[in-house]
């Protein structure tokens, strides 16, 4: 049988997940203990680090050609195929504890930072027009509804970095390089947990949930992306999501288009269960942590927060955006 959605052509029915996913895929963030998945970084993969450093001063070379082939990194290397197991096949997050952020210069840090993301998998570009490294950070001047919301003091809903992309990250790092005056905690929520759901309360939406919606296409974007996606998907043997109830209905209230009851209804229950502190796992990044996870089955956002008057101080963080299997541009 073949399903209409206002806006689109005609599709097959989906081929969606079956039965219920257990833990610990499918978590809910007040079971979530720190000891699941803080890393600490070991005396010797610090050690590698130092080495990195000090061959970066010695003979610099820019930081997107850096590869960790280049660098003595075997207990880096063990340590991060660790933390991609976990983000695959455990909770999808890991928070990295720590960078020493009072030791190396901040240049130094991105460095480090990087080589340790591409012991994951390679970094990729964030944009159209290929920023590689993005700089989470409010540069106190205004901002409208079409700013990319990462780069203002506002709460950033539950969301997937890129749900409207075309070759969204695997993976999404946040290396925290300061913290705010006040406010900016961190959330994550499990996909697998929100499909469990529906599936449980809500069977009659799950299919919908399946089909492609509508999304703002935004400035940084290509100027011809498909923004005809759906919210779950089968990928490679498991679930991904594409979540960020804002832009769905901005994008249709902007393009006149009209969001039918199903879809609506759907796009709410996911939303509102990813946004309930029942299921959320809230946190505190702290100066020189890492946070990794996995983009295709984690759901993040954040808590508004008020920033430092000095430039210098305010919240900063630096992302980076994981993939392999295709081109590093931003379309894959």
């Amino acid at each position: 049988m073949n399903v209409q959605i206002t806006g689109t052509a005609t599709i097959d029915r989906p081929r969606m997940l079956d039965g219920i996913v257990p833990r610990p895929r499918a978590w809910h963030g007040p079971d979530v203990a720190d000891a699941e998945f803080v890393v600490k970084l070991s005396p010797e993969c610090l050690a590698e680090l130092d080495q990195v450093v000090a061959e970066q001063r010695k003979a610099p070379v820019p930081t997107l050609i850096l590869v960790p082939q280049h660098f003595q990194l075997d207990a880096c290397r063990r340590m991060m195929q660790g933390v991609k197991r976990q983000l695959d096949d455990g909770l999808g997050f890991v928070i990295l504890d720590r960078l020493p952020v009072d030791r190396w210069k901040q240049q130094e840090l991105t460095d480090v930072y990087w080589l340790l993301g591409s012991l994951i998998e390679p970094p990729v570009a964030q944009e159209w027009s290929g920023k590689m490294i993005y700089d989470v950070r409010y540069d106190g001047q205004d901002y409208t509804m079409d700013t990319r919301e990462a780069l203002t003091p506002q709460g950033l809903d539950m969301h997937n970095d890129s749900s409207m992309g075309e070759a969204p990250a695997n993976y999404l790092s946040l290396l925290c390089l300061q913290t705010a005056r006040e406010g900016g905690k961190s959330s994550l929520a499990s996909a697998y947990a929100a499909h469990n759901h529906v599936r449980q309360h809500h069977p009659e939406l799950l299919e919908r949930l399946y089909q492609p919606f509508y999304r703002d296409k935004r400035d940084y974007q290509a100027a011809d992306a498909n923004n005809w996606l759906p919210i779950f998907a089968i990928e490679k043997g498991g679930l991904r999501i594409r979540m960020n109830a804002k832009i769905i209905k901005r994008g249709y209230e902007k393009t006149g288009q009209v969001l039918d009851n199903a879809g609506r209804a759907a796009v709410d229950v996911i939303n509102d269960f990813l946004t309930d502190p029942a299921h959320r796992h809230d946190f505190w990044m702290e100066r020189g942590q890492i946070q990794i996870l996995n983009n295709r089955t984690i759901v993040h956002g954040r808590t508004p927060y008020v920033d430092f008057d000095e430039p210098e101080k305010r919240r900063h963080l630096l992302r980076l955006w994981l993939r392999a299997g295709d081109r590093r541009q931003f379309r894959g």
